[in-house]
């Protein structure tokens, strides 16, 4: 009897501590990102339900720590972003250890061109953590530029201990503009600035294609001089997965037994 009263009593409090988590996780989370959509938020808190998701998600509207936007017209459709407040921003750091952040989601400021960009980076973000990954720290929060003057979309610690440059490749850009991003990457490397590059990609074939694409690259350019690409010592450090391939967990360059 006293192992059921125990019990009952438990349960509540097991429900109300996992539902901080989750809270305290959203707030953390959008301190630096700001904004995101639902399915990134669920997957984030473990969440597998949309039902459950946007309940936690509208409790923590009602106690004004996120606020809702939608926006219209992406692939024709409409999609809800959350973003945190500046009463969010408030509960989502250590008085302790850290400072208050300013930045909060002000819909006005979010370019509808980057959402779709922006979401991708967030969502493999939420999978490369639970992953290992760690010390993730987003392009546009990047306090130098590398070599040459490209800024990745992030830059993060694989679980190998590797710092690796990040890009999330929607599209493929013309060869012109990959004998940039790799004559400066390149130069990134040898400086040790980072140690691998992984290039992620939306399917399978659209990696392969854009590693074909690059790799098919015989010579760049660094400060106005014509360097050949030497493929077993220039090809080594650079990756090329899909994004399931990345939630899965498989291995990346410098990092296989």
């Amino acid at each position: 009897m006293i192992a059921a009263t125990t019990n009952l009593l438990s349960a509540p409090a097991a429900r109300r501590a996992r539902s901080e988590q989750k809270r305290v996780a959203v707030l953390r989370f959008l301190r630096q990102e700001i904004w995101s959509s639902q399915d990134v938020l669920g997957a984030l808190m473990g969440l597998e339900s949309r039902t459950s998701a946007h309940k936690a998600l509208t409790r923590m509207e009602t106690e004004e720590l996120l606020r809702r936007h939608t926006v219209m017209g992406l692939g024709g459709g409409r999609l809800t972003l959350w973003g945190i407040t500046a009463h969010g921003q408030a509960m989502a750091f250590d008085p302790a250890t850290e400072m208050p952040l300013t930045a909060y989601f002000e819909p006005g400021k979010v370019a509808e061109p980057t959402i779709k960009h922006g979401l991708d980076v967030q969502r493999l973000r939420v999978y490369g953590e639970r992953a290992g990954w760690r010390d993730w720290v987003n392009g546009d929060r990047l306090p130098d530029l590398l070599l040459g003057g490209k800024r990745p979309d992030a830059i993060a610690v694989s679980p190998a201990g590797q710092k690796t440059a990040l890009e999330i490749e929607r599209t493929i850009k013309t060869t012109k503009r990959y004998e940039q991003i790799l004559a400066s990457y390149l130069m990134a490397l040898k400086a040790e600035q980072v140690q691998q590059v992984l290039w992620l990609s939306p399917t399978t074939d659209l990696a392969a294609r854009l590693r074909a694409v690059i790799f098919g690259i015989k010579a760049v350019t660094v400060q106005k001089q014509r360097f050949t690409i030497d493929p077993k010592k220039h090809h080594s450090r650079l990756g090329f997965l899909s994004y399931r391939e990345w939630e899965d967990g498989i291995d990346v360059p410098g990092e296989r037994s």
